[in-house]
């Protein structure tokens, strides 16, 4: 007995041993260590204002600023996509990480954990309920209200403030799956919780996706939205607000704002003239160009009717533009540019139109094929792959898209689903599904069937 208890004690102290070293390790990282590593690593949540994945894309607010950033310091971006929010500040003071990104509103509270870099960003705290009901617009009209944040977030810490400022208990709840705060609004949307709290930055791209939102109560004072570093990368820290201080003022940053948070402000709102007897002003274009890959020009003309309603000066989320929508590194690979004439635009999407239909040569019957094609189209091939892999994995039929891969698309936005080892490309929280519903409807309406 004695024998197993030194040897437990023993194990104890070596163990004990080696996490101090780890975090002592972890203590003395700073960009010179960085540079020796070769890259800096940041980890980031799966959400449109951090990091996520659309049309073949890495994209997120966060993401495009820090890959400039590391182009400034002249080392390439690692991404480490993280589920938890309690292992953001475990990896980053054990040296998994350099930075957190996660649309972090500075705060004393949480100071132990992390140093801040310079704010990027300053929003409020919203509520976010439904359109549909009777809207809230006091803080004082929580009372007794049931609030679903993630634990231990700022928007939980506002809460427990608020309640001491109105002198009311709110009902301040988690779940245990802590879905992160995009996901709660989409629970707020489909009416599952009745309301939840998000700085205004997220809500504003939050309320273009779900349109029967509220988002225009406010709950706080503007806050600093920054990037978490480890205390001891000072260099890196000082590196970073530089950038920072340049970046924020820069003609870049105001692109960047325009494109997550102002697009629909930036996009033009000429009037598109049609003629009776037509299905749009280029017709003859569509007829030409899908008659030249073998296809029925009205497919074509009804993908770009939903894409931006046949407006060759479109501009939509994350920069996408024209009449096809294509995104600044796709369009190039099509010969389409901003700018470029309605002629090139339709031949460029027809060229990737056919391409996506070429790839999914895999799935039978035409009909379900073209779907699978417009669901890439719409949402990237790499969800719609990710979602055929949850079908096969729940028994549904991963070759037909009606009810089967259909709904596997829908359930990529729910926490469950998106973080299945099968799943490559993280959540997908947009329309695949209603927008092949769209497309393909108006399609068959032109076409006479």
């Amino acid at each position: 007995m004695l024998n197993k208890f030194v040897l437990f004690v023993i194990l104890g102290l070596f163990f004990a041993s080696c996490s101090e070293r780890t975090k002592k390790k972890a203590n003395n990282i700073d960009l010179q260590e960085i540079r020796k590593k070769g890259k800096l690593t940041v980890l980031f949540e799966n959400s449109t204002l951090s990091f996520f994945e659309y049309r073949g894309k890495k994209m997120g607010f966060e993401y495009e600023i820090l890959d400039s950033f590391s182009r400034f310091i002249g080392l390439p971006l690692e991404v480490k996509v993280l589920s938890d929010s309690k292992e953001f500040s475990l990896l980053l003071n054990e040296g998994e990480g350099d930075i957190i990104a996660s649309n972090l509103a500075v705060s004393l509270s949480q100071k132990e954990d992390c140093s801040y870099s310079a704010p990027y960003y300053f929003a409020h705290q919203v509520l976010i309920q439904r359109a549909d009901k009777d809207v809230i617009r006091e803080p004082l009209d929580l009372r007794q209200k049931p609030i679903y944040v993630r634990r231990n977030s700022a928007f939980s810490r506002r809460l427990h403030c608020l309640q001491e400022e109105i002198g009311e208990q709110i009902h301040i709840k988690s779940m245990k799956e802590d879905p992160i705060t995009e996901d709660l609004i989409a629970m707020v949307a489909n009416n599952q919780i009745e309301f939840t709290v998000a700085h205004e930055n997220l809500a504003r791209i939050s309320k273009e996706l779900h349109p029967n939102l509220n988002i225009k109560t406010q709950l706080s004072f503007k806050q600093k939205i920054a990037f978490g570093m480890r205390h001891s990368s000072k260099v890196l820290k000082n590196e970073l607000n530089r950038f920072l201080e340049i970046y924020c003022e820069s003609e870049h940053y105001k692109d960047l704002k325009n494109r997550y948070f102002d697009y629909l402000e930036e996009t033009s709102s000429e009037v598109i003239l049609i003629k009776k007897g037509q299905i749009s002003p280029y017709d003859v274009i569509f007829k030409k160009v899908a008659k030249a890959y073998g296809w029925d020009w009205r497919f074509l003309a009804a993908i770009a009717f939903k894409e931006s309603r046949f407006n060759p000066n479109a501009r939509g989320f994350g920069g996408a533009y024209g009449m096809m929508q294509f995104m600044p590194n796709t369009g190039p690979k099509y010969g389409v540019i901003p700018g470029s004439s309605p002629e090139v635009q339709i031949e460029g999407g027809m060229k990737l139109i056919d391409k996506l239909f070429k790839l999914w040569s895999g799935i039978p019957d035409k009909e379900q094929r073209m779907k699978f094609t417009l669901a890439s189209y719409n949402a990237g091939k790499g969800h719609i792959d990710d979602a055929q892999r949850l079908a096969s994995e729940y028994g549904l039929n991963s070759k037909v898209w009606d009810n089967n891969v259909a709904v596997m698309v829908k359930k990529l936005a729910q926490p469950q689903y998106y973080r299945s080892p099968v799943v490559k490309c993280g959540a997908y929280r947009g329309h695949a599904n209603s927008y092949v519903i769209a497309v393909f409807t108006k399609y068959k309406h032109w076409s006479g069937n």
